[in-house]
């Protein structure tokens, strides 16, 4: 629930535990179990121009969440935890459903963390985050597997080297009658020395269906290497490179760099991109924005991206608000 465009260097070596929000409130039930209550409203005003000429403007909530949690110690330096997210819309649209968006459950201790569930994808975590600031503008990055029915592990620091090694598990269709558990093999490690982060991903896609037909053929990889640099206290600098291979001959790469201001009460930041899709056209893209805390917990922002026609998006404008609690 962390706000996207804090230090990506904070974010990167911080645990795989999740957090339901800087503003999450802990009841301790006894001394070995503290219950975990918190959420996040996200509201946008944006205005959408695709590459058909089509505009759309419309004041939308963008995933308004509740998050409940728990941990308990479990002896030994093992800390079992769970935590789910409820999404809702706070300005009433749609059918008004409160339903469950993410679970995951993990126990971490000496030996690491181990996590299953929705986890975020860690090439994704370690990568394609790496070069993205944003709340509403990101770049075009490249396709990574769902993020549901994944077992994750999380290496413990290891003199400044760390890795993640996730698997999805699904159950896939295989011809027109059966079906199959297909497995992605995602993996990504990094090493820190002061200020800078280096890091490298893999994720095979092997339960992402490349649908050629009635049988289920898994895609091709995505690889990627990103790096941080955090010039200053109060400036970062960032890139990436990320290349993707799909079965129907359609890969592309992209290469973008990104800055992050910290002003004190806010951030500017920025990225370009430059993207190359074998059956399309080639793009640069790129956005910048400015965000300000309005109060603990409470932020708003203003984002402006040109998409240069990649992935069917021309431009985008944004202005919303963020309240955690």
């Amino acid at each position: 629930m962390t706000m996207k465009n804090v230090s990506k260097l904070a974010l990167f070596v911080a645990a795989g535990m999740v957090s339901a929000g800087v503003q999450a409130a802990d009841f301790e039930v006894d001394d070995r179990t503290t219950v975990t209550l918190g959420g996040e409203v996200v509201l946008n005003y944006i205005t959408e121009d695709a590459t058909d000429g089509s505009d759309e403007t419309q004041f939308t909530d963008d995933g308004s969440i509740v998050v409940f949690g728990g941990s308990r110690d479990l002896g030994n330096g093992v800390t079992g935890y769970i935590e789910t997210e409820f999404e809702y819309n706070t300005l009433g649209d749609g059918d008004g459903d409160f339903t469950r968006d993410a679970t995951v459950l993990g126990f971490a201790g000496d030996f690491g963390e181990i996590q299953i569930g929705d986890s975020d994808n860690v090439f994704e975590d370690l990568i394609s985050d790496s070069v993205d600031p944003f709340e509403n503008a990101s770049l075009a990055q490249v396709s990574r597997t769902e993020e549901d029915n994944m077992v994750t592990y999380y290496s413990p620091d290891m003199g400044n080297f760390s890795f993640r090694l996730q698997s999805r598990i699904a159950d896939e269709t295989t011809t027109a009658n059966q079906t199959g558990t297909e497995l992605s093999l995602i993996a990504a490690a990094q090493f820190t020395a002061g200020n800078l982060s280096l890091s490298a991903g893999y994720d095979d896609r092997g339960s992402v269906d490349a649908e050629t037909g009635n049988a289920f053929e898994s895609e091709d990889e995505v690889i990627g290497v990103a790096a941080v640099f955090g010039l200053t206290d109060a400036v970062e600098l960032s890139a990436r490179y990320a290349e993707q291979s799909d079965k129907d001959g359609s890969d592309s790469d992209g290469t973008a760099v990104a800055i992050n201001y910290d002003y004190g009460m806010g951030s500017l930041y920025g990225a370009f991109q430059d993207f190359s899709v074998d059956a399309g056209e080639d793009g640069s893209q790129m956005a910048f924005g400015a965000n300000y805390d309005v109060a603990d917990g409470l932020m708003i922002f203003a984002e402006y991206g040109d998409f240069d026609d990649v992935g069917g998006a021309d431009s985008l404008a944004v202005a919303g608000l963020v309240f955690e609690y």
